[in-house]
């Protein structure tokens, strides 16, 4: 009689005993189950989470540990007097890391104009939701929309990447004309691009040509007179110490690609990202140069004025009098999943208490209650194998000792002690595999239930945790936030390969592991000593 059948016979002859051990295998395989479903579950949801992330990054100095080194209070202006700036050396060396696509660095300006509108983007008022349409005008609109005398202040960004990172990174659109060359960059030239919005609301199309404001303000004397409302006398000639017009040429028109979403934004979010949506379709983009001069002439004219200024009046605010203009950068890298890889290593590059920041914080509860469950069935799936390991091996030792007569006589017959121990293998083997197998199948069912009832519990239990803060220059990059129902549709446990293989394969090193003992029993077994 082959090994096969001897160990089927085997089998048959003991069926109780054999079906408990089945169970036995069943109940623990599908605990196992339970973990490695939820593992392969949050590593697959991980990844469509991150890559939800837009690949953005920028620089900013950590208020917190500074002010704490320091001693000193977060809103401390000697936070600032004694921080070391980012170079644009070490800027470049950041964006020279193998993970950046396109890179930028650059500057604000803010320069008025009472020629030029503010663009209002038009919404539907039937879709509006907790804001009312004129809340939600107030939210867009520039100055004029509080005092029709008022003159406008638009955002100018000072750019060095002559394709413009914000462009690369899906943000805009270029509609009509081009982008900035080189040497425009390089030699100051007088050259903008706006977004169709803010052209279409100031007849300009490419060629055109507008004027712009660059003024500092004496607002020592504007106080003295009673003017409280620096907006209401920014082009008034007498409070001024520099006035200069600037004239820039449109050489390109964007769109901004990002629109506005009706149902994911509550309380305070909807005034914020209306307003931000709006700075951007209102946003001009100039050579870095172009800006660097203008606000070092600023600077340079309001010194005087800003020494008086902070003898009369203590405040913690007053910046540093000959601080450098503070370069802003922007890295969109090729892959949102090497933004943690690509922070640390660009933190090294950067001064003390510089830090590159991205939005991965803005799905913070849900990685975090992805780490939760992923924490408890590490904790299950090591405790299963425990239990399973220690469980299977007393089990099979004491199979094997009821039976050692029988291993015995083989042995008194002549059988080698190898083929007694394919066949005690043979028929372990042969259970273990229909109790794998069941559990694999049947157990899949009750694992997902299980996990996902794991994962929802976390994030109900950190839905009320307070929001993350966004970085200020990655607010409008922010992507929404993805719908409880959505995230436990992402939340897969359906069996697949990957999953099988895992299991099966933790399952057949866990009973090679479970019949080593009963292994050396029967190497060690005398049949002398049996009968």
């Amino acid at each position: 009689m082959n090994l096969l059948n001897r160990a089927l016979i085997s089998i048959k002859r003991q069926p109780i005993k054999n079906g408990m051990l089945l169970i036995l295998i069943f109940t623990l395989g599908i605990v196992m189950s339970v973990a490695i479903s939820a593992q392969t579950a949050i590593v697959a949801m991980e990844e469509q989470v991150m890559m939800r992330v837009p690949a953005v990054s920028t620089i900013q100095l950590d208020n917190v540990a500074i002010a704490s080194e320091m001693g000193v209070h977060i809103r401390d202006s000697r936070i600032w007097d004694e921080t070391e700036l980012p170079t644009i050396n070490e800027i470049l060396a950041v964006a020279n890391l193998p993970y950046v696509r396109a890179y930028d660095f650059y500057l604000h300006i803010g320069l008025f104009s009472r020629d030029l509108d503010w663009a209002v983007l038009e919404l539907d008022e039937s879709r509006l939701t907790g804001i009312s349409l004129r809340d939600a005008e107030q939210a867009m609109s520039g100055l004029r929309f509080w005092n029709d005398d008022n003159a406008e202040i638009f955002n100018f960004r000072g750019v060095s990447n002559p394709e413009i990172t914000d462009i690369k990174a899906g943000l805009l659109s270029l509609v009509s004309g081009r982008t900035f060359y080189e040497n425009e960059i390089d030699n100051e030239a007088m050259v903008a691009i706006i977004s169709q919005t803010f052209a279409q609301a100031n007849n300009l199309s490419i060629g055109s040509v507008f004027p712009i404001h660059s003024a500092v303000h004496d607002q020592i004397e504007m106080v003295n007179e009673g003017i409280y409302s620096f907006a209401q006398a920014w082009l008034d000639e007498r409070f001024m110490v520099h006035h200069e017009i600037l004239e820039f040429e449109v050489i390109g028109i964007f769109d901004v690609e990002r629109e506005w979403d009706y149902q994911n934004y509550q309380g305070q979010d909807v005034f914020t990202t209306l307003n931000d949506l709006a700075t951007l379709h209102n946003r001009i983009y100039i050579p870095v140069t172009v800006a660097d001069r203008v606000l070092r002439t600023e600077h340079e004219a309001g010194l005087e004025l800003l020494i008086q200024m902070r003898g009369l009046w203590s405040h913690e605010a007053w910046p540093e009098l000959d601080q450098e203009p503070e370069l802003q950068a922007i890295f969109l890298l090729y892959d949102p999943r090497n933004l943690t890889t690509f922070t640390e290593q660009a933190n090294e590059l950067l001064p003390d208490f510089w830090q590159v920041v991205d939005l991965s914080d803005s799905f913070r509860q849900v990685i975090a209650s992805m780490d939760t469950v992923l924490e408890i069935a590490d904790l299950i799936l090591w405790l299963a194998l425990a239990a399973t390991i220690t469980v299977l091996t007393l089990t099979l030792v004491m199979l094997f000792r009821e039976r050692r007569q029988e291993v015995g006589i083989y042995m008194a017959l002549g059988a080698k002690k190898s083929s007694i121990l394919r066949q005690f293998l043979i028929e372990i083997f042969f259970i273990t595999t229909v109790g794998i197998v069941l559990a694999l199948f049947t157990g899949d069912f009750v694992a997902g239930q299980v996990s996902r009832n794991m994962f929802e519990q976390a994030l109900i239990e950190r839905e009320n945790e307070p929001p993350a803060e966004i970085p200020h220059e990655l607010r409008i990059f922010n992507p929404n936030d993805i719908p409880f129902e959505e995230l436990i549709e992402m939340y897969d446990t359906s069996l697949t390969i990957q999953a099988s293989v895992i299991f099966i394969g933790i399952s057949m090193a866990v009973v090679l592991v479970s019949t080593s003992v009963p292994v050396i029993l029967i190497l060690k077994t005398s049949p002398k000593k049996v009968l």
